[in-house]
């Protein structure tokens, strides 16, 4: 089955409407698809204003009615993890109509290393590496979300720390599979200056040793991008093992066969 639960639409930093997304989404034989929008408790401009979060349901919900498709579609949010502020974006969620829930980091403090990349030549990589991961272990372990987004996103631009990463991909993988929370095999690591998917091969079999379970996202911003790379994505799954993907409904997981 092909899902794809991360795509951002014009209300967020995306580029295109609900309807084109979805009509893209079934060009590209998607079967079940959601929308998931940016949403922060820390105000980031590639966010959408909390006070514009109604209209972002009112946005779906019509997608969702309108449908003429016949795909599934449901309702998701990217949520930045931010620390300290869990209770703020447990009350936010609970507000929400959701299928479900990705959390991901962007944020080091108050440096958005998702977009701004001049920094990274002015900071300790190897630091940076570890307090990232720290970050999304905590995020994990709050419970706060469904799905962990693009878990290794520290490599986006191609700067690599000096020690192998395979300690921290296995604590990790521990910590997920702890949590009970899925993982997404984000597809957008492609068309990035890393030129892998998110997560890596070796981190991927760390997951599939515990049996944590994944979901399939492209982080689509236009609508091209949508399904982006994903028999690639389903081919690589199989060989690592894993035979089931996640979907959700009402914040619920079901596993289907891929």
């Amino acid at each position: 089955m092909k899902i794809d639960y991360h795509m951002h639409t014009y209300l967020s930093d995306g580029r295109d409407t609900h309807e084109q997304m979805i009509a893209s989404a079934s060009y590209r034989g998607i079967e079940e698809m959601g929308f998931s929008d940016h949403v922060s408790i820390k105000p980031a401009r590639w966010a959408i204003p909390i006070e514009n979060i109604d209209e972002m349901v009112r946005r779906v919900q019509t997608a969702q009615a309108e449908n003429a498709h016949g795909l599934i579609i449901k309702f998701g949010v990217e949520m930045d993890y931010i620390p300290g502020m869990e209770k703020q974006i447990q009350e936010l969620i609970a507000k929400l109509p959701v299928d479900y829930v990705i959390g991901s980091v962007h944020f080091m403090d108050d440096w958005n290393f998702d977009t701004d990349v001049i920094e990274y030549d002015n900071i300790d990589i190897n630091r940076f590496y570890r307090q990232y991961f720290k970050l999304v272990q905590q995020s994990a372990a709050s419970k706060l979300f469904d799905i962990i987004g693009h878990c290794d996103l520290a490599k986006k631009f191609a700067y690599y720390p000096s020690f192998s990463l395979n300690d921290l991909y296995e604590k990790t993988a521990q910590i997920f599979k702890k949590a009970n929370v899925a993982v997404e095999l984000n597809t957008s690591g492609r068309i990035k200056p890393c030129n892998e998917f998110y997560p890596s091969v070796p981190f991927l079999e760390r997951l599939a040793y515990h049996k944590v379970p994944i979901t399939l996202g492209s982080d689509a911003h236009i609508e091209q991008n949508v399904g982006q790379f994903f028999d690639d994505a389903l081919t690589m799954l199989k060989a690592l093992g894993f035979k089931e993907i996640a979907r959700f409904t009402k914040r619920q997981r079901e596993m289907v066969k891929i």
